[in-house]
């Protein structure tokens, strides 16, 4: 199953590329995916995951335009051809 990766900010710059293609296994979840993606770009993990290995609340994770977080989270099962966004919050400004 191809599934391709969209990576912003920090994010981005701990993978060194915006955008990466990957094969996983029919059935694979996004979590699976995010743990295998992590096990290849070492400073990754501690952006994406806490001590638990749960996704940090404040990274957003998109798959195909829809926040993981309103669905199954880490659970989502990825489809062929599905786009993952990957991007940390963003806040702060001006009061």
């Amino acid at each position: 199953m191809h599934v391709e990766f969209v990576t912003y900010a920090t994010i981005r710059d701990s993978i060194g590329e915006k955008r990466l293609e990957r094969e996983f296994d029919s059935g694979t979840t996004v979590g699976e995916a995010l743990s295998a993606l992590a096990d290849d770009h070492e400073s990754l993990g501690p952006l994406i995951f806490d001590g638990d290995g749960d996704l940090r609340p404040h990274v957003n994770v998109l798959v195909d335009e829809e926040n993981v977080r309103n669905g199954a989270g880490a659970a989502t099962t990825l489809t062929d051809g599905a786009t993952v966004s990957l991007a940390p919050g963003v806040s702060g400004g001006q009061e």
